[in-house]
């Protein structure tokens, strides 16, 4: 295998790539599903926490407010989002998801196994980067996704 790449990359290349790319999220979302059952929340956050752990990111005390912005603009390749309301009980919007295009390739529905994994596996981001315990719960799926957001 060569390291040199003499060809130019296609759009065709991209697509299948994309294709590729959804096959492998959804069987692994499915697989970890199926294996782990109810505790398929764990399995996300540990992931969120341990990738938090890595992010180069020093804040002091940092607020959910900052977490959530600084977030959104080092995953605005694939996401937007945003929060709303006050306290221990907030919304989180996503006006864009690159997992809706995953889950409109595969024919899956949003909401579903493959949503729920990343959902906790923001969670254990967050949780990580505030130091406090955060749960999300999907709310409503479409072109805008709402979550309710709780932290401790």
């Amino acid at each position: 295998m060569s390291t040199t790449t003499t060809e130019q990359v296609t759009l065709e290349d991209h697509v299948n790539a994309a294709t590729e790319v959804a096959f492998l999220l959804d069987i692994f979302a499915a697989t970890v599903d199926t294996i782990m059952g109810g505790a398929t929340a764990s399995v996300g956050r540990i992931a969120g926490r341990e990738m938090a752990r890595k992010l180069p990111i020093h804040l002091t005390n940092p607020t959910l407010d900052e977490i959530v912005a600084l977030l959104n603009s080092r995953m605005k390749a694939g996401y937007q989002f945003r929060l709303e309301g006050e306290g221990t009980e907030r919304v989180l919007l996503f006006d864009h998801c690159v997992l809706q295009e995953v889950c409109a390739k595969r024919g899956l529905t949003l909401g579903t196994a493959l949503c729920r994994l990343f959902h906790a596996y923001l969670d254990g981001i967050l949780n990580e980067l505030i130091c406090r315990p955060v749960k999300s719960e999907v709310v409503s799926c479409g072109d805008q996704c709402r979550l309710s957001l709780r932290t401790q």
